[in-house]
């Protein structure tokens, strides 16, 4: 795991004397995303078909015709890294979605919290209707599934390198900027009291029985970011779905991976093929 900048480090190290003082510094860095980040796969994307405005500044952008697939990307992800999985859906006969989450790409905002980010999908799904499937990775999955339990809006869902708990990944991401426990407790209140609701309502375990649709779950054994235990944890919670563990990919690089890929593209066809849904 890459080193903690310095100043950062120092901040951290302060979290031992006063933790209410940093939290919000940290508060600021996990909810601010870095519009520069171009995480990998960075994939050729050809020129979109259509610039969709979803209002109040959300946009997202269509290629192809056919059963429609929304595609979403994580925090400080982008949609090119869903080249590969885009290209693959068009040549197969649907139409890829993919949407720039608040405060990425040219969607409008400076943070996303999980709210924002499921009225996001939410707003995307009343705007383009009841849509085939879904395709999110990192917390653009577990956020999609959040939403689609609640409001549905999709027949099936595909979920890569995504976490299955948003307090877990507060915990995770305060152990790596090496704040101390009292900091780690401050930071977590100070989300939560930004945000307006606890980080544990954000839990797989509070979706169970409301998922009634397939769900295919692709994580990495050697995933850094968010553990492979997270896609374990949802596979045992949600009855039926099906889980697929790669080696050697990380948390990003799934996307450009031709049997991921292959694999992505299988779930989403499968129910397209019986006919039993079209959605033009």
């Amino acid at each position: 795991m890459p080193a903690v900048p310095l100043p950062i480090a120092a901040l951290a190290a302060a979290s031992y004397v006063a933790p209410s003082l940093v939290a919000p510094f940290f508060r600021r860095m996990m909810l601010e995303p870095r519009r520069h980040v171009r995480p990998p796969p960075l994939l050729e994307l050809p020129v979109a078909d259509e610039r969709i405005d979803l209002g109040d500044g959300l946009v997202a952008w269509r290629w192809g015709e056919g059963p429609r697939v929304l595609l979403v990307h994580g925090f400080e992800g982008n949609r090119a890294q869903f080249g590969a999985v885009i290209e693959a859906l068009v040549t197969r006969g649907f139409a890829a979605v993919a949407l720039d989450v608040p405060a990425h790409g040219e969607s409008a905002g400076d943070e996303l919290t999980a709210v924002k980010f499921i009225a996001a999908i939410e707003r995307t799904l009343e705007r383009l209707g009841p849509v085939h499937a879904v395709v999110g990775h990192s917390m653009g999955g577990a956020m999609s599934l959040f939403s689609i339990a609640h409001r549905g809006g999709a027949s099936r869902v595909a979920l890569v390198s995504a976490p299955s708990s948003l307090k877990r990944e507060l915990q995770r991401f305060a152990r790596v900027v090496g704040l101390s426990r009292r900091g780690a407790a401050a930071f977590i209140a100070s989300v939560e009291h930004h945000v307006g609701r606890p980080a544990a309502d954000f839990d797989v375990r509070h979706i169970v029985g409301k998922v009634k649709m397939p769900l295919l779950l692709i994580h990495d054994q050697t995933d850094r970011q968010v553990p492979v235990a997270e896609a374990a944890r949802a596979a045992h919670a949600l009855p039926g779905a099906e889980l697929m563990v790669t080696r050697g990919l990380g948390h990003n690089r799934l996307l450009a991976d031709p049997k991921v890929v292959a694999a992505i593209l299988d779930f989403v066809a499968a129910q397209a093929m019986t006919g039993s849904v079209s959605i033009s």
